[in-house]
């Protein structure tokens, strides 16, 4: 059992507050007293479950207690036996709790209070993560319809925010001057539907023009507009459908909303008829762009030589959007990038409207998010080519884990519609993440070193150590033109999906390649092994002739895990290996689906990812693990995250059936051989006694940051009981995202004098970004923060008042 600590106590801390539970109590109902308890280990930071209960024959509740979530043991065993395979343990036998007895007034009072606990509590920024403080979901799904009476209301979830936004109601928009009233007068009918197709945007419906009724000369005498469900598809009403239109879904509800207008003797067009009320839900305004008659305006943009070409807008209204943000461009925290570049053939053609769609949903981000960084490539004839954005949260994610990034490109050659392509990396508790993401239309050269600039300028500067990257020497190159002392590496898990593709019959014909093939690319770490798996695949499946093997084993030294060695990866192939974003996007990058709709859908799943690393954060830092007795393993886990901890405790405990020996000496430094059963060849390692540096020729620690069994034999034979410090990285730690806000490359940046103000600018914003991304958690730290920045305020001009005025102007 974990020994009792001191802990947050209510007698000594607060013990007089009315909101801490004391004998006598007394409660109308034991829900009461449950909701009293449960509020006050909410403030105090532990959950509380309902226990022991006493009951009468008659159902009444004679007595009730509640306890500490970690009261007992997890499946019942109260000793330390050790089971085959250990599990988390949540529990530790803690002995707070609150009973409460039913007195003869029918009320209940606390008969007993233990306020001590044997484990540390949770911070109040974390409490709402435990279980009986978690709020309970809403059942109103995002994006759905959500009645309301008098408006028609739309819930949007993303990123985290709820944001409602509410249209007018049919009734109130009645009384408006832009709803149609029956007499109105128009100069002609298109004057008539353009204030019907205004109204119905404002209402959220789109319109069509139905019945039309001419004279022998074509002069209109009647015209009906209608809203765009009124009827039924294949004009069935019966909801039978022709044979060919049985997968089409029908769109049509028969909606009698419609406006009829007349012509008069005047010559002039007057409404005889409108129907307000519809039998369809309304779409929301950020969405009434994919409504036919919404587009309109979209089209005024579109220039008359490329108006057959869906991604062509006018020089002059890109410029204007452009100009209209130059405060935008002037600070460092709002990014716009626009350039012009010389590519005049884009290979691949995007969707109506989605240039539009792009835009919205950029400055909608920027608005919300400051620091959001986007930026578009447009072509000599000003059509877009390629976009790239990445919000705040990405670029502080890539200042802690942005040594190892992998470019997926693999929606693009799955013939997923959309050239979507994202920078994905690997947090400390081993989970993908996502750096960035770009729409990439030309994969020419010079688009892969635009996009590769534009990373680094929205990472304040910073280029990744590798980058993981599919087989494509245009990429290649441009990564070693815009970021020099980047190692370029292809990635295993591409090399696996471009087998698919160019092997596509040998996988289909048998059984057992994929495995075979599998070991070679992910499995093999030594040379020889790496030779001798491949001449064998080569064999069984008569492949010897195939020349994109041939091609990849001659560039075996840029993709095997057996070469390079010496390369930090952070074993992000595991990671891509078992989880990619491309079932969570696959089916929204379809052309039929709206961009707009895929970029929400891109906005949720990496929220939900982000969720997934507080929550395990948050188990990271409660549960502990049930371990033998060794010091080295009790060190590990105290320093990992716990994915990490079970790579190195699965190497400790291969180090156990390892033999070694001594094999030379000099001076400080001691030599060892170390082999295995299951692997015979054997591995040496080095160890400086006067620096505590250790070094194994299978290089393992360079290329994961875990250290490999054959150290661990070797340290356990000299009785180093403890690994050096040094060989825990602090990105695989629990504590990766913690220490100093301060820029590590501040000194650098400030060797430039010219640069003075603008880069101090952008490194403060790097800090205070990490801050609020920190502090908008709960309501308790933004309060906090804002209080503080009141007082950083003053302090700051105090400075700036005491200086001499000549000082501002050289710096």
């Amino acid at each position: 059992m974990a020994e009792a600590m001191e802990v947050h106590s209510p007698v000594e801390d607060g013990g007089n507050a009315s909101w801490v539970p004391k004998v006598d109590m007394e409660f109308k109902s034991d829900e009461d007293a449950y909701k009293f308890y449960n509020n006050y280990a909410k403030q105090i930071g532990f959950s509380v479950r309902k226990a022991w209960i006493n009951r009468r024959i008659s159902g009444t509740i004679i007595s009730r207690t509640y306890v500490c979530y970690k009261e007992g043991y997890q499946g019942n065993r109260k000793d330390e036996t050790v089971v085959t395979k250990p599990r988390v343990n949540e529990r530790t036998g803690c002995l707070a709790h609150l009973t409460i007895k039913i007195v003869s007034n029918g009320s209940y009072r606390v008969s007993e209070f233990h306020p001590m606990h044997n484990h540390e509590l949770v911070p109040s920024t974390k409490a709402y993560l435990l279980k009986s403080h978690r709020i309970k979901k809403s059942r109103t799904l995002a994006g759905k319809l959500v009645p309301r009476k008098g408006a028609v209301e739309y819930l949007f979830r993303g990123a985290g925010v709820h944001r409602q936004v509410a249209f007018i109601s049919v009734e109130e928009a009645a009384s408006k001057s832009w709803a149609p009233k029956i007499d109105m007068e128009f100069e002609n009918d298109e004057k008539a539907y353009e204030f019907y197709n205004n109204y119905a945007k404002k209402i959220g419906f789109g319109v069509r023009k139905a019945w039309v009724n001419r004279k022998a000369s074509g002069i209109i005498v009647s015209r009906t507009y209608v809203c765009y469900k009124e009827g039924y598809n294949g004009n069935k009403k019966d909801g039978n459908q022709v044979k060919k239109h049985q997968a089409r879904p029908t769109e049509r509800t028969g909606c009698p909303a419609r406006m009829m207008i007349k012509l008069t003797k005047n010559g002039r067009y007057h409404v005889t008829l409108f129907h307000s009320l519809h039998n369809h839900e309304f779409v929301m305004s950020k969405m009434l762009h994919t409504l036919k008659s919404c587009r309109d305006a979209a089209k005024s943009l579109i220039t008359a030589e490329n108006e057959k070409d869906d991604w062509a807008l006018q020089p002059e209204v890109i410029h204007e959007v452009v100009d209209g943000q130059d405060e935008i461009r002037k600070n460092p925290s709002c990014f716009l990038k626009y350039e012009n570049s010389s590519h005049t053939k884009r290979k691949v053609n995007l969707k109506l409207g989605d240039a539009g769609a792009i835009m919205q949903y950029m400055q909608e981000r920027q608005a919300d998010d400051p620091s959001f960084y986007y930026a578009m490539q447009v072509d000599k004839e000003d059509q877009i080519t390629n976009v790239f954005w990445a919000d705040s949260k990405s670029i502080i994610d890539f200042s802690y884990f942005g040594d190892v990034i992998c470019f997926d490109m693999t929606y693009k050659t799955n013939g997923y519609s959309r050239p979507f392509t994202s920078f994905l990396g690997i947090n400390h508790h081993r989970q993908l993440i996502v750096f960035g993401a770009a729409f990439l239309c030309d994969e020419s050269a010079e688009s892969f070193k635009w996009l590769a600039d534009t990373f680094k300028t929205a990472m304040y500067g910073k280029q990744p150590k590798v980058i993981l990257t599919d087989q494509n020497l245009a990429l290649s190159e441009a990564v070693a033109s815009v970021w020099p002392g980047t190692t370029c590496r292809v990635c295993v898990w591409h090399i696996y999906n471009n087998a698919k593709k160019y092997l596509k019959q040998v996988f289909q014909g048998s059984r057992t390649f994929a495995s075979a093939f599998s070991r070679c690319v992910f499995d093999c770490v030594e040379e020889d092994e790496f030779i001798l798996a491949w001449e064998e695949m080569l064999d069984k499946y008569d492949l010897r002739g195939n020349q994109w093997l041939s091609k990849l084993f001659d560039d075996r030294k840029e993709w095997s895990l057996a070469y390079s060695r010496d390369t930090f990866c952070a074993d992000i192939r595991s990671a891509l290996r078992k989880e990619t974003l491309i079932c969570m996007l696959k089916e929204h990058l379809g052309p039929e689906k709206g961009l707009l709709q895929f970029l929400r859908h891109f906005e949720r799943v990496v929220y939900e990812r982000r969720q997934a690393e507080l929550q395990a954060d948050f188990h990271a830092t409660q549960n502990t693990l049930k371990i033998v007795s060794s010091r080295m393993l009790k060190q590990a886990s105290s320093m990992y995250t716990p994915p990490v901890f079970e790579m190195f405790q699965s190497e400790f405990e291969m180090s156990m059936d390892c033999m070694v020996h001594c094999s030379g000496e000099f001076e400080t430094i001691y030599e060892y051989q170390v082999t295995s059963d299951e692997n015979p060849k054997e591995h040496v390692v080095r160890f400086d006694s006067l620096e505590s540096t250790l070094l194994c020729s299978c290089k393992k620690f360079e290329f994961s940051g875990i250290q490999c069994r054959h150290v661990l034999k070797a340290l356990d034979i000299i009785n180093i009981k403890e690994l050096p410090p040094q060989y825990f990285l602090k990105r695989w730690t629990k504590d990766a995202r913690g220490g100093a806000l301060r820029d590590p490359d501040r000194l650098a940046i400030e060797a430039d004098s010219s640069l003075f103000k603008g880069n101090r600018y952008k490194s403060l914003c790097r800090m205070f970004n990490k801050v609020a991304a920190r502090a908008a958690e709960t309501v308790e730290t933004d309060t906090f923060i804002q209080f503080q920045s009141d007082q950083l305020m003053d302090q700051v001009n105090q400075i700036l008042q005491a200086r001499p005025p000549d000082e501002f102007q050289y710096h």
